[in-house]
């Protein structure tokens, strides 16, 4: 297969998915989305671009009894083929990211009544 076209976002993907294959994690593409600070069509493509090129592959996570109707999150990791190819582009790898998510704005807070008058 031949190559994918190197694109600034295919580079910071591949930064980042190295990072997580030295981890011996996966990301699924929120996290990715969210690292490398691009839009979901654009991470999404180049995801879509590695998986066909054979350099990533994905899974998606089981169902759960406690979050039944839960959207399932897609993984992705690259194969040994996309960490040897994401190293002869000279990528450096980017530590991956740990997933934390953020409360909602205004959750947990306390809210003042609005003086009278």
């Amino acid at each position: 297969m031949a190559p994918p076209r190197m694109s600034n976002a295919m580079l910071d993907v591949l930064a980042l998915m190295l990072g997580a294959w030295e981890s011996d994690q996966e990301l699924h593409g929120w996290q990715i989305m969210r690292s490398v600070r691009r839009s979901g069509p654009t991470v999404y493509g180049v995801l879509d671009r590695l998986e066909d090129a054979g350099w990533v592959t994905a899974t998606w996570e089981p169902r759960t009894a406690e979050q039944p109707t839960r959207p399932r999150r897609r993984f992705y990791r690259l194969t040994p083929t996309g960490a040897e190819a994401a190293r002869a582009q000279a990528i450096l790898p980017v530590r991956a990211p740990r997933f934390r998510p953020k409360p909602a704005p205004g959750f947990g807070r306390t809210v003042s009544p609005r003086p009278a008058g």
